[in-house]
């Protein structure tokens, strides 16, 4: 409807004014300094300005059109060179998993800028470097990860992996301190630390870790025992090559009464001090430990330890004859003792006494050959003959007589 008014209006409009402008067109002259350039009237340079009008617009809309023209090139352009990289980012990760490394970097480096998940191809890329033992571009391409949002803690968890892997444990140590200052409680975060510091030998803080975070490192009993005797194990020899006296303050003073009452934990100390030839300490330790209760285990370690004066291990182990039930073991240790102080006939009698109950070949070989220096072939070949014939016996034949 008001469309309809305005046409109306438009109509009685021209017939109204359309004679008297047609009576009056006037009159348009344009001169540039003395030369006339043009003329005409109103009415005409009307209507040459409105075609002027509509040629400018259609200039304007010819030039929208090659503008469109090349957002849309640029657009198709752009998105080829998403596809390409999405392509490569995928070969790269598919050459990295079949072992073509230096394949799998260029290809990786190339597309992570592109690619739909930029921090996991520069991570494929950093493995690459890796693999190829180039460090220096494997930080690099980690540092570019970790600039994509929200992802701290999956790159700085990589790059302790990667560390690890490259034996280098100070860097691996400072990464890690400080992912679990940005994410404490963090599982991944706190195993990490099991491989670090072993890798740094720091034993002490490794206890404390097992002992503090068990829950957090989801160990069950037998996994928190063993590592727990691990690393006191790797302590207490890192101890003893300090000084023997180091070794036995910390067994005295921070070993719990529980752990000092363990066999295992025994035999622990006791090889750290045989290993570092603490001989004086390692004797002092066995004496009070066979005092105590006559340990089987523990008398084994008796030949290892080094010492110029065992008189206080004979005297102790000739007063258990009269009333300990391992008789063939403490005339073994004996025998042992007995030829360490250069006591070759005394150290005969123990071992004759020893393998009757305790038959084995090496104490078979020692006696035959210490009776044959003392002159006596005899004996010599009587024992080296029952050698012989306990060698060529069955091995569940020889437990069985062992038990009996």
């Amino acid at each position: 409807m008001i469309r309809l008014l305005i046409i109306i209006v438009a109509l009685l409009a021209g017939l109204i004014f359309a004679p008297e402008l047609s009576a009056n067109r006037g009159y348009l002259l344009v001169s540039f300094d003395r030369y006339t350039t043009y003329e005409t009237t109103i009415i005409n340079a009307g209507f040459i300005v409105l075609l002027l009008y509509v040629v400018l617009l259609v200039l304007e809309w010819i030039l929208r059109k090659l503008l469109s023209m090349s957002s849309i090139t640029r657009g198709w352009l752009g998105e080829r060179k998403i596809r390409q990289a999405q392509r490569d980012s995928l070969l790269g990760m598919l050459a990295l998993l079949e072992g073509n490394t230096k394949q799998a970097e260029k290809l990786l480096s190339k597309s992570a800028a592109r690619s739909d998940a930029p921090a996991l191809t520069y991570i494929g890329a950093a493995r690459a470097s890796h693999q190829n033992g180039d460090f220096v571009k494997r930080d690099k391409y980690l540092d570019l990860a970790n600039k994509a949002p929200g992802c701290k803690l999956a790159v700085g968890l990589v790059s302790v992996e990667l560390q690890l892997d490259a034996k280098q444990f100070g860097e691996a140590h400072l990464t890690l301190k400080e992912l679990d200052e940005n994410f404490p409680k963090n599982k991944q975060i706190c195993q990490y630390y099991l491989s670090i510091y072993p890798g740094l030998n720091e034993w002490q803080k490794l206890i404390t870790l097992i002992s503090t975070q068990r829950k957090l490192l989801g160990l069950n009993d037998q996994e928190f025992l063993e590592l727990e005797l691990h690393a006191h194990q790797q302590l207490f020899q890192q101890l003893a090559s300090e000084s023997g006296s180091a070794l036995s303050d910390y067994w005295n003073k921070n070993v719990s009464r529980a752990m000092r009452k363990e066999l295992s934990y025994q035999k622990a100390i006791l090889s750290a001090y045989i290993d570092h030839g603490c001989g004086k300490l390692a004797q002092e330790f066995l004496l009070d430990k066979l005092q105590h209760h006559f340990s089987l285990p523990l008398l084994s370690y008796l030949p290892q330890i080094q010492v110029t004066d065992h008189y206080a291990l004979i005297t102790f182990l000739e007063k258990q004859l009269k009333r300990s039930e391992y008789a063939g073991y403490t005339h073994q240790a004996l025998a042992h003792l007995k030829l360490k102080e250069n006591r070759p006939e005394a150290a005969v009698t123990h071992f004759v006494e020893s393998v009757k109950t305790l038959p084995n070949v090496a104490d078979y070989q020692l006696l035959a050959s210490l009776l044959a220096d003392q002159g006596k072939p005899d004996d010599a070949n009587l024992y080296y003959r029952q050698g012989l014939e306990y060698a060529a016996k069955p091995a569940g034949l020889v437990e069985l007589n062992q038990e009996n």
